[in-house]
């Protein structure tokens, strides 16, 4: 028979016997705090035998050094007074040119300074590279600033007297040493910690935002990494037994998520609204079950409702992640109720016009309460390309913020709601643009301006910070389309059919005849002359400014509406006979096909490397084979291309290709492949002048042609 040995029922085991049991396992274990005492006394030491041997080896020729500084530059200064022969020490010729001998002493020498922070750099940030170019950088300031010091009490004692010397040296020389010191230690640490947004992190620097689940139990957390620990029985933590075992789960739960709001307060706290709203975007990209603990104290906790916005759409953007646990469950339900709260009590401004009555020829919208659609804003509300868009948004469903310098642009009155800006070309334009997206918080932005894009582009980071996606496009690009003579330039380098162009007055007589004169940064029709002769071509360059010179094509005009995805490739061109015109917009046309017209768009959009919405005009020499076939070869050349939609934008719309729909799809997802539109040949408009009716305080007037 074997006799083994009695065991007692660990149900049996009282609390006090388990933490008995526990502290005699870990008595020869070092916890967590003996390891880090342990590391911060071999940090001091390592530091202290450091300075001690650096300063012992190189203090004589660090004073060697530093004096033949300092009299180089004393003498690239023109002062023959002072002399460094001496090696250690300067030979001063005083007042009266009474010989004087300053010795350079140990404490005189910045060498005490640099092996401190060099001790700093090796033993505390040791796991930290980027903490070297932090002390080279802290370096250079404290042997610039030392030699300062240096050069100023030699002046002092040439120019004035021995006591002066030593007067600035030992007393205004401490202060600036103690000073310069200290400025090189913070200059160490600005450069060595890292970023704001990277703040999490444990005591070697290792980011641990992404840490596992279990680092957000109570009583783990921020923990410096074991080296050499014998991966044996696991150890019982005293938190940790007290969380699991002895205190009720609300409790712990209650503790958890206080620890954790501390945490969040130091990750995202200090960052404003917009950064913080950037900042959970980022984490709610890289996984909900990574940053649970992080976006539910967010939503818990946040206030700014760009923030809470920030989450809900990042959360409803990642439906597809499997539910870890029930914080992603509650996450993804408050996530919906916070959507559909912001959906049924969309954000109004004291600076919104009233509802717009009816107008004839625009479809009545439905109210914006019952839309479920993006809330869009619309630079150039007052234009016929902004009009135009507003109502094509508005009849996809969706609510649209209507933006215009003008407070009397009819488009202001066509929106859901609406707000005046400043000229693109004010200072103010983009902040005052940044405040109303703040304040209404809209998903897209879409320019009908193309000189509004520079301006644009200068807060785009700022927009998509703020949850408002725009897609504007190549600056270049724009700025080629903009100027009619870099455009000409641009398409004449690409062999692209276009007029010949002259943009001095000597150059433009070599043109064949007649001509169209207008300027070169010109929009419309404006400044716009057909010349004949010699003598209206001498009138028309001295009164146009900037002007350029092209041979008047003959044929039939047309606009080519186009949409051009990011990628470069043509998504649709929709060209169009301009049958009449008024103030250079299309008042009546028709929508035709040519295989050749759409080749020559293609090829001029590729030469100025446009994305986006485009129209290009130009001219068909003899249009009479499309009517019969469409893949007719015809002469076709490119007169200008604006980089934005067209003021016919509606007849585009009507033949059915849905460039204002596809165009907000490439906004909201950029990443998505947008589809090839196809349209109608032969759809015709003829356009008629509407009203929008308000009185001085912006309230809706009723149109008194509407039948009751």
């Amino acid at each position: 028979m074997t006799a083994s040995p009695i065991t007692p029922n660990p149900a049996a085991i009282s609390v006090s016997e388990l933490l008995r049991q526990a502290l005699r396992r870990n008595r020869y274990r070092s916890s967590g705090a003996a390891l880090r005492r342990r590391t911060v006394l071999w940090e001091i030491a390592g530091a202290t035998a450091w300075c001690l041997a650096g300063f012992a080896v190189f203090i004589n020729a660090a004073r060697h050094v530093e004096v033949w500084l300092s009299a180089g530059a004393l003498g690239l200064l023109g002062e023959t007074k002072i002399s460094g022969a001496l090696g250690d020490s300067f030979l001063i010729f005083g007042p009266g040119d009474r010989p004087l001998v300053a010795e350079l002493t140990a404490s005189c020498s910045a060498l005490t300074s640099l092996l401190a922070l060099s001790a700093l750099a090796v033993f505390v940030l040791r796991r930290r590279p980027h903490a070297l170019g932090g002390f080279l950088v802290a370096a250079v300031w404290i042997v610039l600033a030392n030699q300062l010091r240096l050069i100023l009490s030699l002046l002092a004692g040439v120019h004035l007297d021995v006591s002066a010397l030593v007067l600035f040296h030992d007393w205004v020389g401490a202060l600036l040493n103690f000073a310069y010191t200290l400025v090189g230690l913070l200059i160490m640490i600005a450069l060595t910690m890292h970023s704001p947004e990277r703040a999490e992190q444990d005591r070697s620097g290792r980011h641990t935002a992404g840490r596992p689940d279990a680092w957000a139990r109570p009583g783990l957390g921020y923990r410096v990494e074991s080296v050499g620990r014998p991966a044996r029985t696991p150890r019982i933590r005293i938190a940790s037994f007290v969380h699991r075992r002895l205190l009720p789960s609300s409790v712990s739960r209650k503790l958890a998520a206080r620890r954790e709001r501390g945490r969040i307060d130091y990750r995202l706290g200090h960052l404003d609204p917009a950064e913080r709203a950037a900042a959970v975007r980022e984490l709610a990209g890289r996984g909900l079950g990574v940053h649970t603990a992080t976006l539910v104290a967010v939503a818990t906790h946040e206030t700014a409702h760009l923030v809470l916005d920030a989450l809900a759409d990042a959360v409803a953007a990642r439906q597809w992640e499997p539910v870890s646990d029930r914080q992603i469950t509650a996450l993804r339900l408050w996530s919906r109720a916070w959507i559909m709260r912001a959906e049924a009590n969309p954000s109004t401004s004291e600076k919104t016009p009233a509802a717009p009555a009816v107008t004839p020829g625009v479809a009545p919208a439905r109210p914006a309460a019952a839309r479920r659609g993006r809330l869009v804003a619309v630079t150039g509300a007052g234009g016929p390309a902004g009009v135009a868009v507003i109502r094509a948004l508005r009849a996809a469903g969706h609510r649209v913020l209507a933006l215009d310098a003008d407070p009397d642009a009819v488009g202001l009155r066509l929106g859901d709601t609406a707000a005046v800006l400043p000229r693109a070309d004010a200072d103010g334009y983009g902040e005052a643009l940044l405040g109303i997206v703040t304040e209404h918080r809209p998903a897209a932005l879409i320019c009908t301006v193309a000189e509004e894009y520079a301006a644009l582009g200068a807060v785009t980071a700022r927009l998509t910070a703020l949850g408002c996606r725009t897609w504007l496009p190549d600056t270049t690009a724009v700025r080629t389309c903009l100027n009619k003579a870099m455009f000409a330039a641009a398409l004449h380098a690409r062999g692209v059919p276009h007029p010949a162009t002259a943009t001095t007055r000597e150059g433009a007589g070599a043109l064949p005849g007649p001509w169209i004169v207008k300027p070169a940064g010109g929009r419309g029709s404006r400044d716009v002359h057909a010349v004949d002769t010699a003598a209206e071509l001498d009138r028309a360059f001295a009164t146009v400014a900037v002007p350029i010179a092209q041979t008047r094509l003959t044929g039939r005009e047309f606009t080519a509406d186009v949409l051009v995805a990011r990628d470069g490739t043509m998504l649709t061109c929709v060209p169009r006979w301009r049958d009449e015109t008024r103030a250079g917009i299309s008042v009546r046309g028709s929508t035709f096909d040519s295989a050749a017209v759409t080749r020559v768009v293609g090829d001029t959009l590729r030469a100025v490397g446009l994305t986006g919405p485009a129209n290009v005009q130009g001219f068909v020499a003899d249009p009479a084979p499309l009517a019969d076939d469409p893949d007719a070869e015809v002469a076709v050349s490119v007169v200008e291309v604006n980089p934005r939609f067209s003021g016919g934008l509606p007849l585009t719309l009507a033949a059915g290709a849905d460039v204002v729909g596809s165009y907000l799809t490439g906004i909201l997802e950029p990443g998505a492949p947008l589809p090839r539109l196809s349209f109608q040949p032969g759809v015709r408009m003829a356009r008629h002048f509407a009203e929008v009716y308000y009185a001085a305080d912006g309230t809706a007037v009723a149109d008194p042609l509407i039948p009751a």
